[in-house]
């Protein structure tokens, strides 16, 4: 007798109905699952996925493509390097920390009825208190495995997260997070932590400085232009398990204030999905004197929040993209576009070779106090 429900697989028939073929595909996986994400890690044309588990039995099962006629998919943990990784994680995704166009995997640890604040205290005061690893940054090594690289990137931190979410709230181009600490137990209630991306090189714990440390429980994160200004803003909701967690959600408008260039790209594919999940876009441009390349898949973010599907990329002080290449996730093919001017909206429809500017309405936010007014 198997301990949980086994993972389902629902394929869709494409008339509106779906069937299920987890354990045809071979990733009916029974574990106490916290989180899931998908992309194509390895770069072969075909989704992957990652799953998050609580009872520390974290897979990675790569998708072997059509057997016949449905998807199979083969466990590449240990293959990948990754069983030898045991924690107790909850959030999850994919995500090109370091702009090289190999998806690498992030996963944090959420030991559930293990009232652990003392390590926080201890990391606080510079104490090693003997935690084991909290974060995990899996570092693509573009040959199908990885490499853990938390500690070098400054990443091993307390954190006991659980609604988490990834952006660029500084438009440099490079991928911050926001992580919402949700471990029930109130001897483990710490502040919701942010981290910001430092040329793909180092990670800062920026919590204090943006004001974003909330000592509540902190679970659906979501990054999103809110107020179309070209800047990412957070939302995060707030309260957990017991009635005493009660909190209002949080909204934190982005000061950004046009310090550095962007783009928002919206895709719509024809012979791919119509939300262009899985496609991949490329943004090289020249910013201060330096060619930089700059990677985001289409997807809605990291797991327990969700954010919208138009890719919201940083330029850093770049004018002008000299290059964007779209390459659709389903029917592979693969569309360039030159020399676009930053700071603007735009839609990109697969197959058609026109970009087509989106006019969007800015809204002028007034906060008297704690009241948020929007004026258009």
């Amino acid at each position: 007798m198997q301990p949980y429900h086994r993972c389902e697989l629902f394929m869709s028939n494409r008339d509106g109905t779906f069937r299920e073929i987890g354990g045809q595909a071979h990733c009916d996986i029974s574990s106490f699952v916290k989180g899931v994400t998908s992309a194509d890690y390895d770069n072969d044309g075909w989704v992957d996925i990652y799953i998050s588990s609580i009872d520390g039995a974290n897979r990675l099962l790569r998708n072997k493509g059509n057997a016949g006629n449905e998807i199979v998919f083969e466990d590449a943990t240990e293959q990948a390097g990754l069983s030898k990784f045991r924690g107790n994680t909850f959030p999850t995704w994919f995500w090109d920390y370091n702009n090289d166009g190999w998806m690498d995997i992030f996963a944090c640890d959420n030991p559930v009825g293990n009232p652990l604040a003392m390590f926080a205290a201890a990391e606080k005061l510079g104490i090693d208190a003997g935690n084991p690893d909290k974060i995990f940054l899996f570092e693509n090594n573009r040959n199908g495995t990885f490499t853990n690289k938390a500690r070098e990137l400054g990443l091993n931190k307390t954190a006991f997260a659980m609604g988490s979410n990834f952006g660029d709230i500084n438009n440099d181009g490079f991928l911050d997070m926001y992580l919402g600490t949700g471990n029930p137990n109130y001897r483990s209630v710490i502040p919701n932590k942010m981290f910001m991306n430092l040329n793909g090189e180092k990670f800062a714990d920026i919590t204090t400085a943006a004001r974003v440390g909330h000592l509540q429980k902190g679970h659906g994160v979501s990054f999103a232009d809110l107020d179309n200004d070209g800047d990412q803003d957070i939302h995060i909701e707030m309260g957990g398990a017991f009635p005493g967690d009660a909190y209002p959600n949080a909204l934190f408008l982005n000061p950004n204030e046009g310090l550095n260039n962007w783009i928002c790209i919206q895709l719509e594919g024809t012979e791919s999905n119509r939300s262009a999940i899985g496609t991949r876009i490329i943004v090289k441009c020249t910013d201060e004197g330096i060619k930089r390349i700059i990677c985001r898949d289409v997807n809605s973010g990291g797991s327990f929040g969700t954010s919208p599907m138009r890719r919201e990329i940083g330029l850093g002080k770049a004018n002008q993209i000299d290059e964007i290449e779209i390459r659709w996730h389903g029917s592979g093919k693969t569309q360039v576009f030159k020399n676009i001017p930053a700071n603007q909206f735009i839609k990109i429809t697969e197959g058609n070779p026109t970009i087509a500017p989106v006019k969007l309405r800015t809204i002028n936010w007034i906060l008297p106090d704690k009241l948020c007014v929007p004026t258009l």
